[in-house]
């Protein structure tokens, strides 16, 4: 039955009624920016007019409105608010709705408040106390559920359903909603005056909670820590003072992260950005930016006499900047104390420099984390490392790991990316006793075992997978592990491949570069094992089960492929270059043509795709690839897959839709160092922080530096994305305690799987885990494998901040600037501005160690010099980009040097001495 309301004659004065409703009864609410609908205890869903693919809007999973609060007076018992005769009204003509749970005889009552208007919907809750006993609120809860990205068609999966992100800090909190589509619209939840949020919980896929105060449910919680306060409210008896509380939330529609942030800045609150991240290397310093109309009383170091903190000034309007470095080692949080009472926090984690942190982390892996003994068939495996109880698991040693769950010990991405990262680190910093412990890896446990053979048929080079190889190999042990496809040999998760072979193409390398130091295969072989390995991703898991669409899954570290094509046509291995070209260029097409959202990998929504995505797509637009007629047969949709008009256009937007994307499953506007910058999939509250921080990362910041013509945003968000990732690792010196995480020297070098933002939570390997790292590290070695492709320092000059470093120290005088490059690896290095863009990348090597790379103030000249790390005399090749139409001189210790050119680059080779190795590149139209 619907209630209508009389029209009001002209002259009078408006009066409207709030009508009461039928229990059963549904309302729809609407304007031009919000169509709303409720029942009869809250609202059910929020949708945008304007969004093209609003078939359900925003869900709102249990209803927005089932507001938990527990209060006790005296001494009593924690106890529910009755709600079981929930009242509701309604106001059609000034878009209202009203809940009210109040009967006589409660000791207290609940008012809820809708209230539309043009550019949010408000909500207000009022609690009042209607008798003569004061109280106090132990929790006052706000569940939030919406539809997740679980379903089964693909356009519910990226257009009708939402990623969660939100900045749960204080009375600055915000949440907004994505797409996992990455296409606007975004829901934006501001809070109110008043309003501030200092907890959340959650349970599992469902049941996460914003809490105003958490003083029971956070006291009760002994296990993990927690960085704000747990506090409870104080009601006076009916008619005293502070009798009553009203609390608040603005939702709101933005159609770009620009919106979103001006929302903040316009509600009240903070639109916040930090550079070059918020994991900060102690040997760097980070500015961060303040936007907003707030009355800024002081900013308050958590650590004051390890912190150095400096006003900047107001750069523009509104924007407040400051300067910060800290001395100790771990978390570090700022208060920002605001308006006379509000207050909001910044965290932070500083880090040992990125250098150390690179080189103790193989180290670690290679005296910790192998095992030798070679009456076990697992003889020379990576495993993983338990900080929590300093030991090295393994086969024998499980902590539950076991049976199908025992690939985390021995196969699969926790075990297999350990040797990659290893040898990636020592292309870049030689360790005769690292290199060695990889050979040994690749001799005994590897070859013939993990891998088969040249001479093992079926499938030479085939690699076996879970739960171990030693299962694998075995048909009574596989039947002991799984129930279905023990008809197949178990070689056909596409995912396990890349490791293996960015082993091989990173020991080709060291095999190169240093012949001495390898002694298990020369550079000949290492080459041609990353090739076959590459060759068996292509053919064997699709052949096998095709359910492993390689083609159509991002598989994190595939690119290395590329790699490895460049190095075969080096070889005058051009047959087999081109296989894996042609290979490649299928799926780039895919990815492109075939399919509206390609961003799935082992799940529906992943953000495992978004390293691969975007490698594609760089691909797309910088190679000229022909139309084709039945390319490849999909087994599984029973259709040949066609391009008859192919252009690298259409992969430049792919390229952008991709991106956007990306960043539905990426922090960006939650300031805080697990956040910023950080991975997730659905929401972060148990699993953020993992490997495709980094990997994923990766893309984002060669986006800005190579083809982003707004580049800014994201050198900011790429590279706070490779800084953020390190938090996890537990190192740092005697005063530290060797490590924040879990102190001690035997753990010194360890790592975190990834990060648990909740205070006690149960991670998805079956453990429960304190906020912070993981105490396994499992996969987080994959992400410190894209360290090597993504660090660099990059001199940049941003429109907010002015002229800064990432990953680097800068000085400026007259002349130019000065930059010492501290990125890690000192291998690339950039010039990014609205004038010119120029970078520079070295094969093997690195600028010389805290010596400045000098860029005149013209930027057209850079000088710096080159730290020869093998010892010898030897060639080393430069690369070099810079906006087209520029020419490229360049000289070698006062020695002219012609430079090749390289497809959109300048390569130049130069001959290294043992002495020095002064550099300098001019540019110039």
């Amino acid at each position: 039955m619907k209630t209508c309301i009389p029209a009001i004659l002209a002259g009078m004065a408006l009066s409207v009624l709030l009508i009461p409703l039928s229990g059963q009864e549904r309302i729809s609410m609407s304007n031009s920016g919000f169509e709303l609908a409720f029942d009869r205890r809250g609202m059910t869903s929020i949708c945008s007019p304007r969004d093209t693919f609003r078939a359900n809007g925003l869900e709102i999973g249990s209803r927005f409105g089932d507001i938990e609060v527990l209060y006790k007076i005296a001494e009593g018992d924690w106890l529910n608010i009755y709600t079981g005769g929930r009242e509701r009204s309604y106001d059609s003509v000034n878009n209202r709705v009203e809940y009210e749970d109040y009967e006589t005889g409660m000791p207290v009552s609940m008012r809820q408040i809708f209230k539309l208007d043009d550019n949010a919907l408000d909500w207000t809750l009022r609690l009042e106390t209607k008798m003569q006993f004061p109280m106090t609120i132990g929790d006052l809860m706000i569940p939030f559920n919406w539809n997740k990205p679980f379903d089964n068609r693909q356009i519910d999966i990226f257009e009708n359903s939402y990623t969660k992100h939100h900045f749960i800090a204080g009375d600055a909190s915000f949440l907004y909603f994505t797409k996992p589509s990455g296409n606007p619209p975004f829901l934006v939840i501001t809070t109110k005056k008043g309003t501030g949020l200092e907890y959340f919980s959650s349970e599992g896929r469902s049941g996460y909670r914003m809490h105003v105060c958490s003083g029971k449910s956070g006291m009760e919680e002994q296990r993990g820590t927690w960085r704000q306060e747990h506090t409870f409210i104080d009601l006076d008896a009916a008619g005293g003072e502070e009798s009553f509380r009203e609390f608040g939330l603005r939702f709101h529609w933005a159609f770009s992260y620009d919106e979103i942030r001006e929302i903040l800045y316009r509600e009240g609150l903070f639109d916040i950005r930090v550079v070059p991240g918020m994991s900060l290397p102690s040997d760097l310093t980070a500015t961060f930016s303040l936007h907003t109309r707030n009355v800024i009383d002081s900013i308050v170091p958590e650590f004051p006499g390890e912190t150095n903190l400096f006003y900047l000034g107001e750069t523009r309007p509104g924007h407040f900047l400051y300067e910060v470095s800290f001395q100790r080692l771990g978390e570090n949080m700022l208060t920002i104390y605001y308006n006379g009472r509000e207050k909001t926090i910044l965290e932070f984690f500083s880090t040992e420099p990125l250098e150390t942190l690179v080189k103790k982390r193989s180290e670690f892996i290679t005296q910790n984390q192998q095992h030798r003994d070679t009456s076990k068939w697992y003889n020379g495996l990576f495993s993983v490392y338990d900080m929590k109880n300093s030991v090295l698991r393994g086969p024998d040693n499980t902590d539950g790991f076991d049976h199908w769950w025992g690939y985390v010990l021995a196969c699969d991405d926790p075990a297999l990316c350990k040797a990659p990262y290893v040898a990636a680190k020592n292309v870049w910093f030689p360790d005769d006793r690292e290199i060695e412990s990889v050979e040994y890896y690749l001799e005994h446990f590897v070859w013939g075992g993990l891998q088969r053979t040249d001479k093992e048929d079926p499938y030479p080079y085939g690699i076996h997978g879970v739960p171990n190889w030693k299962v694998s190999r075995d048909p009574a042990g596989r039947a002991g592990t799984g129930n279905y496809n023990l008809d197949k040999m178990k070689i056909w998760r596409s995912y396990d491949y890349p490791h293996i072979f960015m082993l091989y193409y990173h020991m080709y390398q060291i095999a190169k570069f240093y012949p001495d130091k390898v002694h298990y295969l020369d550079a000949a072989g290492y080459l041609e094992r990353a090739y076959q390995t590459a060759r068996a991703y292509w053919i064997y898991p699709y052949e096998v089960l095709p359910w492993y669409e390689t083609y159509k899954i991002g598989c994190y570290n595939e690119l290395v492929i590329l790699d490895i094509i460049e190095a075969l046509e080096d070889e005058g291995e051009k047959e087999k270059a081109g296989f894996l070209r042609q290979e490649w260029e299928k799926k780039v097409k895919y990815f492109v043509y075939d399919d509206p959202f390609p961003y799935g990998s082992e799940y529906s929504i992943d953000r495992t795709a978004f390293e691969s995505s975007y490698a594609l797509a760089k691909y797309g637009v910088e190679n000229e690839m022909k139309p084709d007629r039945e390319l490849w047969y999909d087994k599984n949709l029973k259709k040949w897959h066609s391009h008859p008009e192919v252009s690298q256009s259409d992969s430049r937007a792919f390229m952008e839709r991709q991106h956007f994307a990306g960043l539905a499953v990426r922090g960006w506007l939650e300031p805080k160092y697990f956040l910023l910058g950080s991975d997730f999939t659905i929401s972060s509250d148990s699993h953020c922080m993992s490997y495709m921080a980094k990997m994923g990362g990766w893309s984002i910041l060669d986006y800005g530096i190579h083809y982003s013509d707004h580049p800014w945003d994201w050198l900011q968000l790429g590279y706070a994305s490779y800084l953020s990732s390190w938090a996890l690792m537990n190192s740092g010196n005697e005063i530290s305690g060797y490590g924040f995480w879990y102190p001690g020297k035997e753990n010194d070098g360890a790592m975190g799987w990834a990060f648990m933002s909740s205070k006690y939570g149960r991670a998805w390997i079956r453990k429960d885990v304190p906020r912070g790292a993981w105490y396994y590290d499992g996969e987080a070695d994959l992400g410190l494998g894209a360290t090597f492709r993504m660090a660099r320092t990059v001199l940049a000059e941003d429109p907010l901040f002015g002229w800064i470093a990432y990953g680097g120290t800068l000085s400026k005088d007259k002349n130019g600037y000065s930059v010492i490059p501290r990125d890690g690896v000192r291998n690339k290095f950039s010039v990014i501005s609205e004038k010119q863009r120029i970078s520079l990348s070295m094969d093997r090597d690195g600028f010389a160690k805290e010596k400045p790379v000098i860029i005149s103030g013209t930027l057209d000249k850079l000088s710096f010099s080159i730290e020869n790390r093998a010892g010898e005399a030897h060639e080393l090749k430069l690369l070099i980009q810079t906006d087209p139409g520029r020419k490229i001189r360049l000289a070698h210790n006062n020695r002219n040097i012609a430079p090749a050119v390289k497809g959109n680059a300048r390569v130049a080779t130069l001959k290294l001495t043992t002495d020095k190795n002064d550099v300098v590149v001019y540019t110039g139209f």
